[in-house]
């Protein structure tokens, strides 16, 4: 089954649950609309991105690219100025990125598609950065059951419409049983863990994920390839671990202001 379709059916699945869950309650006001806008821009966006740039532009420069997530959440949420102390952390992300361009160093395309596709990611950063921002602010006025349903529904129908621009999707009842399955299960808890964490959790430290994944795969990749190690794979372990350590560690200043009040 082509990518954007079987994830089109997923989380088409997940919003239907959750819309049955919450009884039909579903706001589908402005702020519904909002959620459905900032959660497309978070999950539906980089998929169809992706997809679409899987030629163009290798695996490795897309993790190298997104990377800078945690660059762009800490300057949206500084621009704001709501958080006292945010712009600290924005060294801490950019040591992190350094970190990972010394790992997975980024290969720029000659052609001008490749270069379209490559711009085409680099604006996919910036819509999970500014969306993951968004629906930090949005979802906590709302039940997680209720923002599964809105975030789900909203997702499956756009990238269905996507598969379907492409010519990809061809409706079949069994495709729906095949989405259905043990790996499934594994994809739908992601999804229902990711969207509580972009309720209950501070974006800055959110966005420390997109360092903390790729330095968990690389270490896992060490320790069982066991390959020659070199001063600039060191160097990039240390300094990708330390930003990704700072960006959770580290206390804006209305955490430090309530643990004195304590």
């Amino acid at each position: 089954m082509p990518a954007l379709e079987s994830q089109g059916l997923r989380y088409g699945l997940i919003g239907f649950v959750a819309f049955l869950l919450v009884r039909g309650r579903v706001r589908f006001g402005r702020v519904g609309l909002r959620v459905a806008a900032a959660g497309v821009g978070f999950f539906g966006v980089p998929m169809v991105v992706g997809e679409w740039a899987r030629v163009g532009v290798p695996e490795i420069s897309r993790s190298a690219l997104f990377a800078m997530v945690p660059v762009v959440v800490v300057m949206v949420v500084a621009a704001g100025d709501e958080e006292r102390g945010v712009r600290r952390f924005l060294v801490p992300a950019l040591v992190g990125l350094g970190g990972l361009l010394l790992l997975l160093p980024l290969k720029f395309s000659g052609s001008l598609r490749g270069r379209l596709m490559q711009g085409a990611v680099c604006l996919a950063v910036v819509s999970v950065g500014l969306s993951s921002v968004w629906l930090y602010r949005l979802l906590r006025g709302l039940a997680l059951a209720e923002a599964l349903a809105v975030v789900g529904l909203s997702n499956g129908v756009f990238l269905l419409v996507c598969s379907a621009v492409r010519e990809e999707f061809v409706w079949r009842w069994s495709r729906l049983a095949s989405v259905v399955s043990l790996s499934s299960l594994v994809d739908v808890a992601e999804v229902v863990l990711l969207v509580w964490l972009l309720r209950e959790m501070m974006p800055v430290r959110f966005a420390a994920r997109y360092l903390v994944i790729p330095l968990l795969t690389l270490l896992e990749s060490y320790a069982l390839m066991r390959p020659e190690l070199t001063v600039r794979v060191i160097c990039g372990v240390v300094l990708l671990a330390a930003g990704a350590g700072m960006l959770l560690a580290l206390k804006t200043g209305e955490e430090e202001t309530m643990l004195s009040l304590r």
